[in-house]
């Protein structure tokens, strides 16, 4: 009887073995990592983007524009990013570029300009437990419109890594920026702020919103660098309705 139960005991514990075997092996083949199936990880977190903003933008000759580069990352921590930054060198010429305020304080390449290529470079992280959030500034780019026509400033070559210890790239899309680039206003189209053709109330409105401000240069009549009377009183002088 002892050498029946003996026998028993070990058949149970050779089919316990193989149906622990026969699981572990079906694990494996559903999650070769053997952490979390990486591919539907990835898919899910993959939410991440980079844009520029303004998204779009109606400038003249002569302008300066300013040009900011974002990243979100709502679900998923990010902790480096590689890109390039295109933009017309015929109507375009980069001026300066500023990291103030930026997410990033780890600068492997430090953002650059070339007007000969028309491009910007940059490469830098931040340690954990990284970003998360939306609009992390990266950086500002100053233009100086110098042509007419339509410009598309772009990301090129980009990368958003995850800070899940896999350097995962999370980056689904990139937004670039649009802009119609005219040629110079005369001094009464300086004055009809909302280019409706005539300079009155509505012109002496938003301007007067915008006293004391320097949120858009256009408002900026004399380009003294300050949105004051001076500006309200060359716009009276162009009254016409």
């Amino acid at each position: 009887m002892f050498t029946s139960l003996k026998k028993y005991i070990i058949v149970s514990v050779i089919f316990l073995v193989l149906i622990i075997f026969a699981i572990i092996l079906v694990y494996r083949y559903k999650n070769p990592s053997g952490t979390k199936d990486s591919l539907s990880f990835r898919s899910a977190v993959a939410t991440a983007n980079l844009l520029l903003a303004p998204a779009k933008g109606i400038f003249y000759v002569g302008d300066t524009v300013n040009i900011a580069l974002f990243v979100n990352a709502s679900e998923q921590p990010v902790n480096m990013l590689e890109s390039k930054i295109t933009f017309p060198k015929d109507k375009l010429e980069a001026v300066s570029l500023s990291k103030d305020g930026s997410i990033i304080n780890l600068w492997v390449q430090e953002p650059s300009f070339s007007n000969q290529d028309g491009v910007i470079t940059l490469m830098g992280g931040l340690p954990s437990p990284g970003f998360t959030g939306v609009a992390g500034k990266i950086i500002i780019i100053s233009f100086k419109v110098i042509d007419e026509g339509d410009a598309v400033i772009d990301i090129k070559d980009a990368s958003l890594l995850a800070n899940d210890g896999y350097g995962t790239n999370i980056l689904k899309e990139v937004i670039p920026t649009h802009l119609t680039l005219l040629k110079p206003k005369s001094q009464k189209d300086i004055a009809d702020i909302n280019a409706d053709g005539k300079v009155n109330l509505i012109d002496v409105s938003i301007l007067i919103a915008n006293i004391g401000t320097m949120k858009d240069e256009r408002y900026d009549l004399n380009n003294d660098g300050k949105i004051d009377a001076k500006d309200l009183s060359i716009l009276l002088s162009k009254w016409s309705h």
